[in-house]
This record gives structure tokens, C-alpha cells and sequence, in this order.
């Protein structure tokens, strides 16, 4: 159980992508999120993507053994724009074999009629590329997987789940994800896998095991609930993105021995 491990191509924040690849491989691991987020880690752009640029992407992966599990393409969700390049997420994604695409959802309260009526167009297009779109906890208005399994009960949409934030369920909806996921797990088809040290809204996501997040009782809960899911490692460390490739790439490697050593201990390698 849980093979499925990647790492976030954001944790590579303002480095290209092929630093991002080499350092997660090195790092020991087979899977990406690629970041494909407009006007914030931009490594792979959807909406324009031809077939050559689809075929430069796969050569860089193959170089390095990697493969990608999931797409991150975070878009307002309460315009036409943002659902757009969505969808262009999603065709990408059944071209690269990825098995989810994580996206955020509206930042205001009174957009959530309009989120709920552009899902429906969503979920139709997730159904033709037969993949997830998992909306993220993030933000203020879904800030817990309380909040969005709220939402989900009420579209009923079956290719429309949650990816799980252990990091932002601390951070944006100052509850604990041990607690917190086991009220949502049903709905949750991917996992950002991130620590969080300090308080309520503090940004400081440490590789992981620095913080606070009890990752073994997270794996406990989805092993109990056969949730053998999409993992992905994501590191935001204190938000100024200022430091060298060289310290990215010791975080990567210290959560992958994190990893390695708890579902080793687990009993799940």
C-alpha cells in the first residue's frame, strides 16, 4: 500500500523543471505533480500545450524515471476563464496518463452558486478524460474537508472529489487533519502530503516530519479506510522562496527518508 508517492513540482518554486525533476528523483522518488498554475509555479502550460511540447515532456521524464501522477492547475472556479484552462488541465492529464487534477475552488462566499454550476460542465469533461478533479482545501471558503464534503453531498458529482491538505487544514481552517480528515475521507482522491509548524495562519510547511502533522495516524486512517490514493509531497517552506536549489533539494530527501522510515515502521513497505 501507498505507492503511490510523488512530489509537487512546487516545491520547486522558481526553479525550472528540469531542476525540479533531477532533484526529486535524486531524492529516491518515481512521481510528480507537475505545477501547472497560472501566474504562480507555471512549469508545464496547459492551455497551449501541442503535441510537441507533450513529446519534450515525456522525453524530460524519461530521463529521469519519473512519471506523472497528478496535475496542479488551481483556477478560480467562479469564472468561465478559470474553468477553461480547467479543462485544458484535464485533457493534459489524460494525455500524460495522470490520474488526478487538484484544483482550487472560489474565494468568495457568494461565488459558491457559481462553483456548483460550473462543476456539473467539470465533471462532465473529468468523465470524458476519465480522471479525478480534486478540489483542494485551500482558502477561506473551503478551509477543511468538513466544508467541501459539504459541497460534494450536495452536487453528487462522481468524478469530482477533495484533495486532502494536511498542511492548509492547519493553517486555513485551524483544525486538525488527524481529526478533520476522517470526517471527509470518502471524498478524498489525492493527498498533498505537507507539514505545518506555528499557529493558526503562519506559513512555515517544513519537509516533513519538522512539524506538526501526525503522518503516521494520517496513514493509519487511510490504510483503515482502503484509501491507496495519490500522495504527493509538497514543501512551501516559510513563503519568501529566496533560498538555493541545494536546500530544496535536502528537504525533498530528508521527507523521503521521513517517509521511508514511517510506513516502513507502519508495516506498509
Amino acid at each position: 500500500m501507498f505507492q503511490w508517492l510523488a512530489v509537487s513540482t512546487n516545491t520547486y518554486h522558481g526553479f525550472s523543471l528540469e531542476e525540479a525533476l533531477e532533484g526529486i528523483a535524486r531524492a529516491g522518488f518515481r512521481y510528480i505533480e507537475l505545477s501547472c498554475v497560472p501566474d504562480w509555479t507555471f512549469h508545464f502550460r496547459c492551455d497551449r500545450a501541442k503535441e510537441e511540447d507533450f513529446r519534450k515532456l515525456r522525453q524530460e521524464l524519461a530521463h529521469f524515471g519519473l512519471s506523472v501522477l497528478s496535475l496542479s492547475a488551481h483556477s478560480n472556479l467562479a469564472t468561465e476563464e478559470g474553468c477553461a484552462y480547467l479543462v485544458s488541465a484535464l485533457r493534459c492529464a489524460r494525455e500524460l496518463g495522470a490520474r488526478v487534477v487538484n484544483t482550487g475552488t472560489v474565494d468568495r462566499e457568494e461565488d459558491e452558486n457559481l462553483l456548483k454550476k460550473y462543476l456539473e460542465w467539470l465533471s462532465r469533461e473529468a468523465e470524458r478524460c476519465d480522471v479525478f478533479l480534486a478540489l483542494e482545501v485551500h482558502g477561506d471558503v473551503f478551509s477543511s474537508g468538513r466544508r467541501l464534503r459539504e459541497l460534494l453531498e450536495e452536487v453528487q458529482l462522481p468524478h469530482v472529489g477533495i484533495n486532502y491538505d494536511t498542511g492548509n487544514a492547519l493553517f486555513y481552517g485551524n483544525v486538525r487533519p488527524e481529526e478533520d480528515l476522517q470526517a471527509c475521507l470518502p471524498w478524498v482522491v489525492h493527498m498533498h502530503l505537507k507539514d505545518k509548524r506555528g499557529g493558526y495562519r503562519v506559513w512555515d510547511f517544513p519537509p516533513l516530519g519538522d512539524g506538526m502533522v501526525d503522518f503516521p495516524t494520517i496513514f493509519r486512517i487511510l490504510q483503515e479506510g482502503e484509501k491507496d490514493i495519490p500522495l504527493s509531497v509538497e514543501i512551501e517552506f516559510d513563503g519568501h522562496f529566496e533560498h538555493p536549489r541545494s536546500f530544496v533539494d535536502v528537504a525533498v530527501q530528508r521527507s523521503f527518508q521521513y517517509l521511508q522510515k514511517i510506513l516502513e515502521e507502519g508495516g506498509y513497505w
